[in-house]
């Protein structure tokens, strides 16, 4: 597990104990080390101001709107990396708000912990939740500026999946993987695409996962952290909540197929429980998840710029599209597609609503032109 260490590599007690108490149970180790590098910042910027950030945090004292605004603020907007050849001063607008939220929550946290302390109904926790609302507002107000929205993975248009299932069939002449490893990636990108899992959730898989003996086959994808089994230098994660899938019995029969006859002529592959193994007999590794992608690519110049969550994403789309034929209302589908894809909160289905809506939108535009230039008083008389 990370944690944070000062100069002389001694852990820093105040912010560990945040991570550890607040952020362990529910983040992964990346997003953990992330959270770690900002709050390393704003503890890094305390000590260069001699600002007693930890004795205000602690004893519930907080911030005044005055010093989140002018010191705070300046001090997390600075570039904190020396080893470029240009050095900017100053972050990218969408860095300091990613600061400043992680900033906040840490600091709300610590304020929480203290108040809790306090006397119910006494004047000291009533001044405190009053200081609380002061400082959520001067974090909010501190950075105001338009932040770009982020570029969702887009999805493959109906047309285009059908023809990446063509095209990485085990059975295909111009499939882009050598014959080894036809069944096995075929079998990854088809569960990418139907089951919307990330490719982390993908490589945790394990044999005992896939219950395909039941009356509607199903894939458990759980969370395991920190997991003592997995030998991979850089572990995958479930960042989304543990979740059972069905599965189609097409799906259900590759897999099968998959197990019993490909995945048992791996070297070493009784050893290990993982369901996607390297030649080797070793667990795949994320960055080979993304090379096979890549050769998809190299073969068909149409799919130069997959990447795992566009089939996420693809999958997201469809499953929207698909419910609303079957006239499920939006309340619904919301809550359907967080269970699914393992989401905490409501905000994740957004980006996935906006890419369904921008296809929509884009096929309603392009029959209207279809009509539109199909009128005779268009159509050239010569």
């Amino acid at each position: 597990m990370p944690i944070l260490l000062d100069a002389d590599r001694q852990p820093v007690p105040w912010i560990n104990n945040y991570v550890i108490r607040r952020l362990r149970p529910r983040l992964a180790v990346s997003s953990l080390v992330k959270t770690l590098h900002v709050l390393g910042h704003m503890w890094q910027w305390a000590c260069s101001e001699a600002f007693p950030l930890e004795a205000r945090l602690v004893f519930g004292d907080g911030l005044t709107p005055d010093e989140i605004v002018s010191r705070l603020y300046p001090g997390l907007r600075r570039n904190f990396r020396t080893a470029d050849k240009v050095r900017k001063l100053v972050v990218s607008p969408d860095t300091v708000v990613f600061r400043l939220n992680i900033a906040l929550r840490c600091v709300v946290w610590h304020l929480e912990c203290a108040m809790a302390l306090m006397a119910p109904g006494s004047q000291q926790l009533a001044d405190a939740r009053e200081r609380l609302a002061v400082i959520q507002r001067s974090f909010a107000t501190a950075a105001r500026t338009r932040v770009p929205t982020a570029v969702h993975a887009t999805p493959l248009t109906d047309e285009q999946l059908q023809r990446l299932l063509q095209v990485c069939h085990p059975d295909l002449a111009g499939n882009p993987w050598k014959k080894p490893y036809r069944e096995r990636n075929f079998l990854i990108v088809l569960m990418l695409v139907t089951l919307g899992i990330r490719r982390g959730e993908l490589l945790k898989l394990r044999l005992s996962d896939c219950l395909l003996s039941r009356a509607i086959p199903e894939i458990r994808v759980e969370r395991s952290p920190d997991d003592p089994v997995d030998p991979r230098r850089h572990e995958p994660q479930v960042k989304t909540e543990s979740r059972h899938l069905p599965c189609d019995v097409s799906l259900a029969r590759y897999l099968n197929e998959y197990i019993c006859r490909v995945r048992r002529l791996v070297p070493g592959a009784n050893r290990s429980p993982y369901l996607f193994l390297s030649r080797n007999g070793q667990p795949m590794s994320l960055v080979r998840v993304n090379g096979l992608l890549d050769q998809i690519g190299h073969v068909h110049p149409e799919f130069v710029d997959l990447h795992p969550h566009a089939l996420r994403s693809t999958c997201a789309t469809n499953f929207r599209s698909t419910a609303q034929r079957n006239g499920v209302d939006e309340d619904r589908i919301d809550k359907d597609m967080m269970y699914f894809f393992g989401w905490r909160s409501s905000g994740s289905v957004t980006p996935y609503i906006d890419a369904a809506i921008r296809r929509e939108s884009c096929e309603i535009s392009l029959r209207y032109q279809t009509s539109l230039f199909g009128r005779d008083a268009l159509r050239s008389n010569t």
